[in-house]
């Protein structure tokens, strides 16, 4: 039976005890030291689901072994967690641990509810299902230390995609088309809307706070915004009358070039290309000079609209990126379109004149990739990621209807089995989609202005830290 005692109570026992013995036996003396030198839990319970005979969800109770998952004691910060989360559905209301002190002194509990202290008895079960305070006491009755138990359990399923939506962002309801990226921690929205631009960004968070970018350039944003920007690691770029502009927080911009003479659509970490009449230009000086690209085809097959550039970084070079610019053709010039029109170049540091090689073929309508209305990509773990509204044209395709994933820089596009779309997803003619530091895939849409958040479970950059709280 669990014994509730206040601190006073708890300390004046602890003196008279320690008095009692000393009178004993003047000789004997108490260590002076308190600590928690170790901590474990017991066996646990795990609710699991599976899929019955009849294909509908049946749970059942595991039971797994506390003691796989080590604690850590950070004696300096009077921290115990595990690093390792606990399973996705571990019930941590109702356990058994073993918490040893040092010199075997006296151990408490602070309630969840109170000041209270229960003194700590191995065959209790305690509630970890929040942060715990356990003190350790000294033999002497001299000093006493807190330490904070967090008991850390994952909070999703694993292998689930899962999204999390935001109320509707009203910025972006009668946006006309939007261009986003990831930049520093932030997010950053580059809209446009019936007669003018702007920029929103917020930071990395569950519920983001859109805030107006004012730019220090002394004149307008300009309306076509979304097609004249692009971004690397550091930087993103606009070309805007009388040059080619960057910043690094989307307040203060720097001019680094002259005016491209197209639309600014993608960089890397050494090179700004634009798409430019006849073809496509590169720039290695950040918009200085610009130099015309090498096509294997004619130009002609080059996407005019709903444009998007896309870098793999190579996992063996540095100074090499795998790039891809796709979209969709006038839908005026070219009526009977099914499917976007994709490129691909190698990126070399070291060597510039390698040419670009249009990859969208007709032999291949079964792996290609659909002509989409808002079209947009984004680099997820080293895929391509695409999504859109209905089709254009002579494509029929449902709209936000799925993501289509290409692993080869976009030579075959498949139907992403794994990474899902969620399923209220409504967007108006604006759309724009990247992937912030922490590997979560942002979807902001027009028309409804709401934003969805979503990875895979237990895929991050950084060590999950799900604390149950």
């Amino acid at each position: 039976m669990k014994r509730y005692l206040s601190v006073c109570v708890f300390m004046l026992s602890a003196i008279l005890l320690l008095t009692s013995c000393l009178s004993d036996d003047d000789d004997n003396t108490y260590p002076s030291d308190a600590a928690i030198i170790g901590f474990s839990l017991g066996n646990l319970n795990r609710q699991m689901t599976t899929k019955a005979k009849n294909g509908s969800d049946s749970t059942y109770i595991a039971t797994i072994s506390g003691n796989d998952y080590k604690f850590y004691i950070d004696q300096l910060n009077y921290q115990i967690y595990n690093p390792d989360s606990l399973p996705y559905g571990t019930n941590v209301k109702r356990v058994l641990c073993t918490i040893t002190s040092k010199n075997s002194g006296m151990l408490t509990i602070k309630s969840l509810t109170s000041d209270t202290l229960n003194i700590y008895n191995s065959k209790d079960s305690i509630d970890f299902s929040q942060p715990r305070i356990v003190k350790a006491y000294s033999l002497d009755g001299k000093n006493e230390v807190s330490y904070t138990v967090n008991v850390n359990v994952h909070k999703e399923m694993p292998d689930t995609f899962i999204w999390h939506s935001t109320e509707p962002a009203e910025v972006f309801t009668q946006a006309t088309a939007m261009k986003a990226f990831h930049l520093n921690g932030r997010i950053f929205v580059f809209a446009s809307y019936e007669f003018e631009g702007a920029i929103y960004s917020c930071e990395e968070s569950n519920d983001p706070d859109w805030q107006l970018e004012m730019w220090d350039l002394g004149f307008a944003i300009p309306q076509d915004i979304h097609e004249n920007v692009a971004a690397n690691d550091d930087k993103i770029y606009v070309n805007v009358a009388g040059g080619i502009y960057y910043t690094t927080d989307g307040t203060h911009w720097d001019q680094c070039g002259e005016m491209c003479p197209g639309k600014l659509v993608g960089a890397t970490n050494h090179s700004l290309y634009a798409m430019v009449e006849g073809g496509i230009a590169r720039s290695d000086d950040e918009g200085l000079n610009w130099e015309t690209e090498q096509l294997d085809t004619d130009p002609i097959m080059l996407p005019t609209d709903d444009v998007s550039f896309v870098r793999i970084p190579s996992r063996v070079n540095e100074s090499v990126d795998n790039i891809v610019i796709l979209g969709n053709r006038s839908n005026y010039f070219f009526p009977d379109d099914i499917n976007a029109f994709v490129w691909n170049k190698v990126d070399d540091e070291d060597d510039k004149d390698l040419p670009w090689m249009y990859v969208s073929r007709e032999d291949q309508l079964k792996n290609s990739l659909p002509r989409l209305s808002a079209l947009s990509a984004t680099v997820y773990n080293g895929s391509i990621l695409a999504a859109g509204g209905p089709g254009i044209g002579a494509c029929d395709n449902a709209g936000f209807e799925q993501f289509y994933q290409s692993f080869e820089g976009g030579i075959f596009w498949l139907n992403s089995k794994t990474l899902k779309l969620p399923i209220d997803l409504e967007c108006g003619n604006a759309f724009a989609m990247t992937v912030d530091s922490h590997n979560y895939i942002w979807l902001i849409c027009g028309g409804t202005g709401i934003v969805w958040r979503g990875r895979m479970s237990g895929d991050s950059t950084s060590p999950q830290k799900a604390f149950t709280e």
